[in-house]
């Protein structure tokens, strides 16, 4: 048996494993341009390779989580990888062959200080007395080390979500926006919303406040949310036909940011992938981090005003010495104070271990997470939206009790495996079961009924609902030739389903008057648990689907087709004449993703698709459609298409990436109520609606500009215009068209102020036109956020002091109905991060 430091690991760039020579060219004197940020030594020293396009031997035992400083700056090879390792205790060796190799610095003699030469291309282990023969060396490729990203900088290259198999960003013919770990730290991002400021075509609409409850925007459209290219199922409002109300819904972006390694935004009509219904703007995707055999031991503190407090741990490593086995444990917790409008403040806890296995073929990660969260039903401002805009702040003291608020424990299991079963062909197979517990109590929201009226309505929570979701996805992926093209083929299927277990409303009623404005409300009496279901109600869903990625010399080609199906066990209404009748929808319908990307050369691609998704339809009774004759009706499928151009650039020696997109959506056969049922024999009056169309373009640049210099931006216009219903105005947007973020950081690169930096941030609108309740138009101005911050890295600690909203402008929501949520105040928040 071999010892661990005799297992080496061989780091090649990928477009030059068969070229030594260029490697030894580049190991001469002369100089190259180097532009690598800190972090894991292994990472640099991969990074170091791949910009000379040549070999490093190293032993990752060695290396282990050793961190570097980067390099910037023109050196020889062998002055990179000194600049790398400053402090490591480690020091590099040139190879006969023009390779290098990394060991034990050598305890300094009296021996001439030249360079050691090696007899043979391999790596020596630390000093033993006397050995007789080099012990033998392993060559193992990196990738063997991890089962997620290994992101550098704020640039992401390559991803699995819109091809279910892992393929570069310039290979996919799609619009495709990545949040990378090391943004996120460097923006204190605090939850997974937070994150998709950095993503310009993103809006969102925080439910009750809280960003777990917020509603998704890409393009104009709702948008699913994945976690690890699984969606979530459906809102369990939806479930329940209705019954239940919606501030209870969990979602995937309640998953603690210190869990996140990557969110991305895809763009399009693209039903395949989100594995079910979705309307055509585009669909979020949630990364959580994954074994890797690299240490990491990692705390992290997290201070702000009003009393935030939040503590998480991040651990990872090896489990066995050939780092075959390896884990990943990350645990997170909250404990706030009091919210500024008197409620008791939020607490969370979550724990997330795993276990990956990659070897020989085989990769396999499997784990499970459990996570309890108290959140408040105060702690976020809103106000009233009248003709002359944003009205007086509504929360000045608790509309309830400060005890008030909702209660959520969720346990997941899950595994996700890839089994090669020949040389050409791999099996893939993933899992999760989810079960959901929420409890609430107290008064969600409450609204005046006029300006300066002296009453409003409050509505009541009482609820608790149990739930319990499974998916599974089971494909097949092969390569193979046929003449000069090369295919990767993947076909499989996917299953949910969704179970209420229970759901119990103890409310004496939905709402309830009250005067304004509300304070210290006592919950309405109750005649005892109210059991809406007598079954268990369960939804499911099935997704058929097969894809042919096709190379043919500078082409790519992405085609997918799919079938969707969907079903539940509780669509069931009564008539007028009281005879009962299945109103489940229309759920069937086939979708296609077809796309094209062109290599004009090395740095640039260009692209177009058309990818189409859908909506199920309704079966509503008593009522006529587009005029036709009363009864029961049975509307189609909602469909969604969308087409896009684009262009993606590597810039400044691949240091940068630039991308644009044009597209058009499109949401068809809305059905739309346009009438009202008057008495017990007349009818509700439906039409479906023509085409609801998103415009717009799209602009993203991210990377390292210069030594030192992080840099991402973005721009969106997006022209979206509601169907117009017949005889009737079209509804507003509600968005604004114009959206730009930035955020760029700067590390010091003088020697007196190594390891400082700044950070400066600026999120901008347009303003835009909402309908508040009155009928009257408001219109909310357009607005620019200001974020910044200071920090200070060193080897093992680093320290940063964020300030958001820096000039404490009243700002507000990028959405609006009767009401617009108004963002936080100035925000200070203290980050300190160990490694230990």
């Amino acid at each position: 048996m071999m010892s661990p430091l005799a297992a080496s690991v061989l780091v090649v760039a990928a477009t030059s494993v068969w070229s030594i020579p260029a490697f030894a060219a580049a190991a001469q004197p002369a100089k190259s341009s180097f532009n690598i940020p800190a972090g894991q030594l292994e990472q640099v020293l991969v990074a170091i390779a791949k910009s000379v396009r040549g070999i490093i031997l190293f032993d990752p035992t060695l290396v282990g989580s050793l961190k570097s400083a980067g390099v910037n700056g023109s050196f020889t090879v062998q002055d990179a990888l000194r600049e790398a390792m400053q402090g490591t205790g480690l020091e590099a060796i040139a190879n006969p062959d023009g390779s290098f190799g990394v060991r034990r610095a050598a305890v300094k003699t009296t021996l001439p200080t030249a360079p050691e030469i090696l007899s043979a291309p391999s790596v020596l282990p630390e000093p033993e007395p006397e050995p007789s023969v080099l012990p033998p060396v392993v060559v193992t490729n990196s990738t063997e080390t991890y089962h997620g990203y290994h992101d550098t900088g704020f640039i992401i290259r390559d991803t699995r979500s819109a091809t279910r198999t892992n393929t570069p960003l310039a290979d996919i013919p799609q619009s495709i926006q990545g949040v990378t770990t090391d943004l996120m730290e460097s923006q204190q991002t605090q939850s997974v919303v937070d994150s998709l400021r950095n993503v310009s075509a993103v809006s969102f609409a925080r439910g009750n406040g809280v960003d777990q409850a917020s509603t998704l925007y890409v393009r104009g459209f709702v948008a699913p949310i994945m976690k690890n290219g699984v969606a979530d199922l459906v809102s369990l409002a939806n479930v329940t036909n209705g019954r239940a109300s919606g501030s209870w819904s969990i979602t995937s972006l309640d998953v603690p940011i210190a869990a996140v390694e990557r969110v991305e935004v895809l763009g399009g009509a693209d039903s395949i992938i989100a594995g079910g219904p979705m309307e055509p703007g585009g669909a979020v995707n949630i990364l959580t981090k994954r074994p890797q055999a690299n240490a990491i031991r990692e705390a992290t503190l997290d201070v702000g005003n009003d009393g935030h407090r939040r503590a998480s741990f991040d651990l990872a490593g090896s489990l066995s010495a050939d780092r075959r086995w390896t884990y990943r444990t990350v645990v997170s917790a909250t404990d706030d104070k009091r919210t500024f409008d008197g409620y008791d403040g939020a607490r969370e806890l979550y724990l997330a271990p795993s276990i990956g296995y990659k070897h020989d073929g085989t990769s396999i990660v499997t784990g499970f997470s459990h996570q309890i969260s108290r959140l408040p039903f105060g702690g976020y401002q809103s106000t009233e939206l009248t003709a002359q805009g944003a009205g007086a702040d509504q929360h000045t003291s608790p509309w309830g009790r400060p005890d008030d608020h909702s209660f959520a424990a969720k346990t997941e299991l899950f595994y996700d495996l890839e089994q090669r079963l020949s040389p050409n062909w791999t099996f893939l197979s993933k899992a999760q079961y989810t079960k959901l517990r929420y409890d609430a109590a107290g008064y969600d929201s409450c609204f005046q009924f006029d300006i300066g009226a002296t009453s409003g309505i409050c509505s009541v929570d009482l609820a608790n609902i149990t739930s319990y979701t499974r998916n599974i996805e089971n494909s097949v992926r092969g390569t193979f030739q046929t003449g000069p093209l090369h295919h990767t083929l993947l076909a499989g299927m996917s299953y949910g389903q969704t179970r209420l277990g229970s759901y119990n409303d103890v409310s004496a009623s939905g709402s309830v008057i009250v005067p304004w404005p509300p304070s210290d409300l006592q919950l309405p009496p109750v005649a005892g648990p109210q059991n809406l279901i007598t079954t268990d109600d369960t939804f499911y869903y099935t997704n058929f689907f097969l894809q042919d990625q096709v190379t043919w010399g500078r082409w790519h080609v992405l085609a997918n087709v799919g079938y969707e199906q969907e079903r539940n066990n509780f669509s069931t209404d009564t008539d007028s004449n009281g005879v009962e009748h299945d109103t489940s929808p229309p759920k069937n319908a086939p979708v296609y993703n077809l796309g094209v990307a062109y290599r004009l050369n090395e740095n640039t691609a260009l692209y177009a698709n058309t990818f189409r998704s859908f909506t199920p339809g309704n079966t509503v009774l008593d009522a006529t459609l587009n005029g036709g004759p009363p009864g029961v009706i049975v509307a189609p499928p909602t469909t969604g298409r969308s087409a896009e151009i684009g262009i993606k650039l590597d810039l400044l020696n691949k240091r940068m990436t630039f991308s644009a997109a044009v597209f058009r959506a499109t949401h068809t056969n809305v059905l739309q109520a346009v009438g009202t049922q008057t008495t017990a024999s007349t009818y509700i009056d439906y039409v479906l609606l023509p085409s609801t169309i998103s415009r717009g373009l799209e602009l993203n640049i991210a990377g390292r500009l210069m030594p030192g210099w992080n840099l991402t931006a973005s721009y969106s216009y997006i022209a979206f215009q509601y169907a117009k219903p017949p005889g009737q105005d079209p509804e507003i947007s509600q968005f604004p068209r114009h959206r730009a973020n930035l955020w760029t950081t700067y590390d010091f690169q003088s020697e007196a102020w190594r390891g400082w930096g700044l950070g400066l941030g600026l999120t901008a609108r347009s303003g835009y036109t909402a309908v508040p309740d009155t009928g009257v138009l408001g219109h909310i101005a357009g607005q620019t956020r200001t974020d910044a911050s200071i920090y200070y890295k060193s080897r093992h600690w680093s320290t940063t002091l964020g300030i958001k909203n820096l000039f404490n402008r009243r700002l507000y929501s990028d959405f609006a109905t009767s009401t617009v949520g108004v963002e936080p105040t100035r925000t200070l928040l203290l980050t300190n991060t160990f490694e230990f």
